[in-house]
């Protein structure tokens, strides 16, 4: 019997010593750095660092060949997800491509007292200064304009951060976002770019920087619920995340800047391996 009990007592152990090798593994990977750390985050800092601190994955393709040119794609997250769970879909990609991914947790709901256009301003910002830290801290030859793709809430804040600084990105792969900034429409921002420039430190739309971004439109062709979604947007861009999408991607080219829209036929209000694919392919130059 006392045979047993041992048995069963080794077993638990064993399973409980896995589960927490399991949990710890992503902090055990050195190839993911907390932004602001000056050299390689300390085990004991990996291991008790929150979830939702802005990370930098540093695949070994960069670190190998520090000289050569890397491109920082940033990954911005749904609304309570961490940046890291999607940026994880990215990792094969960045090791291949030399890709620095910079996986941020922003906290998109207004804080106090803010409204959603002050919110939204707070989440830009903090964006803009993640950016500007990596670049400026960067061992690596970063190329000067970046990658953008989001997911969800992360998709809102990637497209309009993409109309405030078209300079500082390449390319956007914007996945089922909930609301979009209508650049072709004079409604007042974020429902269209009226006013726009007041809630972009008075600087105006620029169109022109715009066209110089290469934008990806991506959605489920079954995200197509009403519910879903804030109805104050359903004047400018539809009344689901399927039609709003469709909305955006036909404002782009009215304006003529490069773009692509896909749906996903089947697809809800999920991120999927096509969308990932396509946001990869996109990024390296497919039309």
């Amino acid at each position: 019997m006392r045979r047993v009990l041992t048995g069963i007592l080794g077993v638990a152990i064993g399973l409980l010593l896995g589960a927490s090798i399991i949990r710890a593994a992503p902090a055990l990977d050195p190839r993911w750095q907390t932004v602001g750390v000056a050299h390689e985050t300390p085990l004991v800092d990996r291991l008790t660092r929150s979830e939702r601190a802005s990370l930098l994955f540093v695949p070994d393709s960069v670190t190998s060949e520090p000289t050569a040119l890397a491109t920082l794609v940033m990954v911005l997250p749904g609304l309570g997800a961490d940046g890291r769970g999607l940026a994880e879909e990215f990792v094969a990609a960045a090791e291949e491509h030399r890709w620095l991914l910079l996986a941020p947790s922003p906290d998109y709901d207004p804080i106090g007292s803010e409204s959603l256009s002050l919110a939204d301003l707070r989440v830009d910002e903090s964006l803009v200064a993640l950016t500007d830290q990596v670049m400026a801290h960067s061992q690596f030859h970063v190329a000067p304009a970046m990658d953008l793709v989001g997911f969800s809430r992360g998709a809102q804040s990637a497209h309009r951060f993409v109309l405030r600084h078209p300079e500082r990105v390449a390319a956007l792969a914007s996945l089922s976002a909930g609301t979009y900034t209508m650049p072709s429409n004079s409604e007042p921002y974020p429902y269209g770019i009226g006013n726009f420039a007041l809630w972009n430190h008075q600087n105006p739309f620029d169109v022109v920087g715009l066209r110089r971004v290469r934008v990806f439109v991506g959605v489920g062709g079954a995200d197509a619920n009403p519910a879903d979604v804030a109805r104050d947007w359903d004047a400018v861009g539809g009344t689901t995340r399927l039609e709003r999408a469709t909305r955006f991607a036909q404002a782009l080219r009215q304006l003529g800047v490069p773009s692509r829209f896909q749906d996903y036929p089947g697809v809800g209000h999920v991120f999927v391996p096509a969308m990932r694919a396509d946001a990869i392919a996109w990024f390296l130059g497919a039309s």
